[in-house]
């Protein structure tokens, strides 16, 4: 059937073709090239393509997603927020708490695939939150913990990219166990049985997760992690009602070596931990690598919280599916620096008077 959709795709590497108010062409925005209408028009082979239904159905998603929703810009910290085009509630940042600016609409590309939706409330959020610092409270800086910060605690979809990919690699290593140590004279004999061992093999990976988002924490992200992927549903706009979403501005090729770094450490883990029984392991060559790469975007929610002490901005985040939380308390140097000098000096001051006590009485 043909739907009488046509969509401009990049001669020179086959990428889908944005038109640019700016430049007043279309750009493509992997290799950076520009056309105009009349160049994609022209009845050169690959120009132009048909799409199937399921990408015109895509397409018609996209298109959607962006109608229905607006993007706000922070001036603070460049954060790119997204909420639905009914709601305001979006008006302050959720990492720096400057005001956002109306941008206007979305580009359909940046529609997620699935979304996590949220599970715990904000009422589960603070309490965790109250729950950590009332640990800590005695370091704490003050205000830290107050109702004022607790009241800029926002559930945030943030933007994730997850990858399944599969890794190949070998793994070779010289491996020995003692047979047997025998004393001659002043001398020990050892005796040891040496191996060559070989290692390879293939490790698939599935929803290995780096966050797409400049303005989050990649360490914060990390800390809360893990999420529950099997409860990922298709994306649906009405999900973000009530909470607002960040729009992803780091790109998958940009997580990439993230991603990478992360099942490359996982696979060799995995390999050398296969080499047991022996005495000692000395690994020699090894070769890894990630092949058949497919990416999903999706928006993973997050309880976020930052605050201001002293020109620096502290983090609080906590899984908006599982509740794991993590982040950083400002510590109230004056008592750091009393319980780190004044203790000690104290301890000793008693231990003297303790030793001189005895000494009397002695």
């Amino acid at each position: 059937m043909d739907n009488g959709i046509v969509a401009y795709k990049c001669p020179s590497c086959g990428a889908p073709l944005a038109y640019t108010t700016e430049t007043q062409d279309f750009g493509c925005v992997y290799c950076g090239s520009h056309y105009t209408k009349e160049t994609l028009d022209a009845p050169l082979e690959g120009h132009t393509e048909k799409i199937s239904p399921e990408e015109s159905e895509l397409y018609e998603k996209q298109k959607k997603f962006g109608e229905e929703n607006i993007l706000y810009l922070c001036p603070g910290c460049g954060a790119a927020i997204i909420t639905d085009s009914e709601l305001s509630a979006s008006s302050e940042c959720a990492y720096c708490h400057s005001t956002v600016v109306l941008s206007g609409r979305l580009a359909g590309e940046y529609r997620p695939d699935k979304i996590i939706p949220f599970t715990k409330t904000r009422d589960d959020a603070v309490a965790q939150f109250r729950a950590w610092t009332n640990k800590k409270k005695f370091f704490m800086a003050k205000g830290f913990g107050s109702e004022e910060a607790i009241s800029k605690l926002q559930g945030i979809y943030i933007p994730f990219w997850l990858a399944d990919c599969s890794v190949e690699g070998r793994m070779s290593a010289v491996a020995s166990n003692t047979v047997s140590r025998v004393r001659k004279g002043d001398f020990i004999i050892t005796t040891e049985a040496k191996y060559d061992i070989c290692r390879e093999g293939s490790i698939i990976y599935q929803g290995v997760p780096a966050d797409g988002s400049s303005s989050a924490d990649d360490a914060l992200m990390d800390s809360i992690e893990p999420f529950d992927y099997t409860k990922l549903v298709e994306f649906d706009m009405s999900y973000l009602s009530g909470h607002s979403a960040q729009r992803y501005d780091v790109p998958k090729d940009m997580v990439f070596p993230r991603i990478n770094n992360r099942v490359l450490e996982a696979t060799e883990k995995v390999f050398r931990d296969s080499i047991k029984g022996y005495g000692s392991v000395n690994i020699g060559s090894k070769y890894f690598a990630v092949n058949n790469i497919n990416w999903q975007h999706v928006m993973l929610p997050v309880w976020f919280m930052s605050y201001k002490y002293k020109d620096r901005m502290y983090y609080y985040a906590m899984n908006g599916q599982t509740g794991k939380f993590g982040g950083m308390i400002p510590m109230n140097k004056g008592k750091l620096f009393l319980f780190a000098v004044c203790l000690p000096f104290l301890a000793a001051l008693v231990l003297s008077l303790i030793l001189a006590f005895l000494g009397g009485a002695a």
